[in-house]
């Protein structure tokens, strides 16, 4: 069985996106004819203590006070932001009504990975990597092309700064700790080091053609002169082993043993505009954000200073990305959004953007029809918290190919090599969402050196209410039916939970939403289950118009399936840096080709519960009589494909006349996990 395991899941991304046919005709001055306005009363309970983090400064992020520890909070009244709850809700819409995955970034992620040889290991085998200095003068980032970049032995390191280089660099237990890989822990050791080298280059091995690494050491007396630049260490250097004899190679080295050296001349200089969007030097900043070396670098280059960078060019010579090591962490041919269903990329709005508006482009923007109000709790102070949650919030990056894009393969084994997004194939793993949980887990405790990353927080206990209103304007009865949808998951308000603010990873967050109430204007108030479900199935009637299958569609069943708890083969938890490491390792036969460790990727939630899930079946399904007789009724559901004919049961309180072929409402009863009978609701007109 996999062990991939993620504490929240996907809902698979449609092909097919449903675009609503009266989208342009939406306006705030002109109201539709059948357009209607008012507005909901919800009242929001946590299931699982709940925390938003309350409005703060820079100051108070750095200083982790108790501004910035709080609830979110207007004079010490409570609430959850009208953002959080729109959120929540729309997300649910947007999956409900078959809509774009619109609210994404664009970026371009970047890849390092040794194990991926056709993605990765291959460009730089066959390519040359520049070595350079770049500075930054305004907006105009300017790379100095000093040629191929020659390496040093750590042993030479040891004899030219009389230090122990080589010998620390062996040491796995040092290597264990994040900010002892990093190139800024070199650095720092050996601050008052020369760097400033003469050398002399070494003559390559004839027996390894492979090899065309430039060696070079120390040499007082040489011309050639260049400067030391040291990188990272990703892992312990082990020297190679050989046979008694010293002719036999037992194990190859591994880990990095060298260092770099930049000659002095300059040989080309490029100009890049660091303000471009998507350019070069964006890319660059976001691949690099998180690096410890970078933040280093960056406030070097805004102070007027040089740093050392590895580039490539193409084949019109210029460059066409770089990094902070030989190695660097190679953009992917293709950006998120590259990676979208064509009709995800349509500037048409679809049923979410109609009724709580987009952005868009400067000539394609849309105000939205509905605004939410602040929930502000219920007047009970003691559900406050008073013990401080320090969590340490560690997950695995957008970029982590096997668990955010689809991959090929079966109960999460690969069947072939990953897709990546350097594939034209690529394609988004679908809508990210946190299945609810019975159970709160454990946060987990940080690294060495990660302590001061923590992110602590007062949370709301469990049982607090929240109450917050809707109001709608001129939206149509399958609108106000895809908003209630989204609320209810489905109508079936006792069953859904949605999940709002922090650490919902481990269970915090969990809310039902119920209580409804809705006031048309003009018409009194409804709170009675059956008038909103008439909104709902206005929502429903027409997304079957649109796809017959919606109600079983695997969409809808994996969204539905993440809203109520199960009990899963694999825990609901981030893994080991270990597991990202063991999981995506792969390993064919040299000889045949053929996967002999096939790598794992994240499997559907769907495929994850330990007992069979109950089939998500709608609130009320559509049948025909196909018999009557002696106050028997039989009747078939107008979606199977078969002709199969149930029972259908009536309360001796429903005295309606049923004919053969009238059309009627009805609810599924099971037994065993079939369809055992069929329960009258209502004749349609």
């Amino acid at each position: 069985m996999a062990t991939m395991k993620a504490p929240f899941n996907f809902v698979p991304l449609s092909d097919e996106v449903y675009f609503p046919d009266w989208a342009e005709q939406i306006s705030h001055d002109i109201p539709f004819e059948d357009g209607e306005s008012g507005e909901i009363e919800l009242k929001i309970t946590a299931h699982s203590p709940i925390f938003v983090r309350n409005g703060h400064t820079k100051e108070d992020a750095e200083d982790k006070n108790e501004t910035y520890k709080s609830f979110s909070k207007i004079d010490n009244n409570y609430f959850i932001p009208a953002t959080s709850i729109k959120g929540a809700i729309r997300n649910v819409l947007e999956i409900m009504s078959f809509g774009k995955m619109s609210q994404i970034n664009n970026h371009r992620y970047g890849l390092r990975d040794l194990q991926l040889k056709e993605d990765y290991l291959i460009f730089f085998q066959q390519s040359k990597v520049h070595c350079g200095w770049m500075t930054k003068n305004e907006n105009e980032i300017i790379i100095a092309d000093h040629g191929i970049p020659r390496r040093i032995a750590h042993t030479e390191l040891d004899t030219l700064w009389n230090m122990e280089f080589s010998k620390e660099f062996k040491d796995d237990q040092l290597l264990k700790i994040e900010k002892n890989r990093t190139a800024l822990y070199k650095i720092e050791k050996t601050e008052n080091k020369p760097k400033l080298l003469s050398y002399k280059e070494l003559k390559m091995n004839p027996g390894n053609t492979v090899d065309t690494r430039i060696m070079v050491c120390p040499d007082k007396n040489s011309n050639l002169q260049g400067v030391i630049v040291l990188t990272g260490q990703p892992s312990a250097r082990k020297d190679r082993i050989m046979s008694g004899d010293k002719k036999t190679v037992i194990k190859k080295a591994s880990g990095k043993g060298f260092e770099f050296v930049f000659p002095i001349e300059k040989v080309k200089e490029y100009h890049l505009n660091g303000e471009e969007d998507n350019g070069i030097y964006q890319d660059f900043c976001f691949i690099y954000k998180d690096s410890t070396d970078w933040q280093y670098w960056r406030k070097k280059l805004e102070k007027g200073e040089r740093i050392p960078v590895f580039f490539s060019v193409d084949d019109n010579n210029d460059i066409c990305h770089f990094g902070l090591s030989y190695l660097y962490k190679l953009p992917y041919r293709h950006r998120v959004k590259d990676c979208l269903p064509e009709q995800h990329k349509k500037s048409d709005y679809d049923l979410s953007e109609c009724i709580f508006g987009s952005v868009g482009h400067e000539n394609n923007k849309l105000k939205g029809r509905v605004q939410f109000s602040h929930a502000f709790m219920q007047s009970d102070t003691n559900k406050i918290l008073q013990e401080e949650k320090k969590p340490y919030m560690a997950s695995p990056k957008s970029s982590y190919y096997p668990i955010y894009l689809q991959q090929k393969g079966s109960n999460g084994y690969m069947d072939g090599s990953f897709a990546t997004m350097m594939s034209d194939t690529a394609k988004l793993k679908g809508w990210k969402r946190y299945p609810i949980r019975k159970e709160l887990s454990n946060f987990p405790i940080p690294e060495e050196g990660q302590e001061k990353n923590t992110s602590p927080f007062y949370p709301i206990d469990k049982g607090a209410e929240f109450c917050c209103k809707v109001r709608f304007h001129n939206l149509k009865k399958i609108e106000i039916g895809a908003l209630l949808n989204a609320i209810l998951f489905n109508g079936k308000n006792e069953k859904g939970y949605h999940s709002i603010g922090f650490a919902k990873a481990y269970g915090y967050g969990q809310v039902k939403i119920e209580g409804i109430q809705i006031k048309i204007e003009g018409t009194s108030v409804i709170d009675c289950l059956d008038s909103i479900n008439s909104y709902i199935s206005a929502f429903t009637e027409c997304m079957k118009k649109w796809m017959p299958d919606y109600l079983k569609s695997k969409e809808l069943k994996e969204v539905m399936l993440m809203s109520v708890p199960h009990e899963t083969i694999i825990p609901l938890k981030y893994m080991e840096l270990k597991e990202f490491v063991d999981c995506k390792r792969q390993k064919r036969n040299q000889r045949t080709k053929k996967l002999e460790q096939a790598g794992e990727y994240l499997e559907y939630y769907s495929n994850l519960i330990k007992t069979s899930p109950p089939t998500v079946s709608p609130q009320e399904l559509e049948a025909e009589i196909t018999f009557v007789g002696k106050g028997l009724f039989q009747a078939r559901l107008i979606e199977n494909k078969d002709n199969r004919t149930y029972e259908l049961c009536k309360e001796s309180n429903q005295r309606v006349n049923l004919k053969v072929g009238d059309k009627i409402e009805v609810k599924i009863i099971k037994k065993g996990g079939n369809i055992e009978k069929l329960k009258f609701i209502k004749k349609l007109s």
